[in-house]
């Protein structure tokens, strides 16, 4: 037989904003910076392949955000220049 005090839930301490933040959140953060980012800063900040990086960035022209590509010398940029 068990009593109340055994089945305690323990609460975890909250998560700072943040964290809670969805991946294709964070990715229009990076984008909206006003340096934007690489591939390479992509896939350094998620760990994904390029092609999965470049395909991100489809998803957020899929949504309706307009992304402008640039060249630079750290490679190509990519940034939002208009909100949905």
């Amino acid at each position: 037989m068990t009593n109340a005090s055994n089945l305690e839930i323990k609460s975890t301490p909250a998560k700072t904003a943040r964290y809670n933040l969805t991946r294709q959140q964070q990715l229009h953060k990076l984008l909206s910076r006003k340096c934007g980012a690489t591939i390479a800063q992509i896939q350094s900040v998620f760990g994904w392949q390029p092609h999965s990086a470049r395909a991100a960035i489809s998803m957020m022209r899929k949504a309706g955000h307009t992304v402008e590509r640039s060249g630079s010398d750290k490679g190509t940029v990519y940034r939002i220049v208009k909100e949905a």
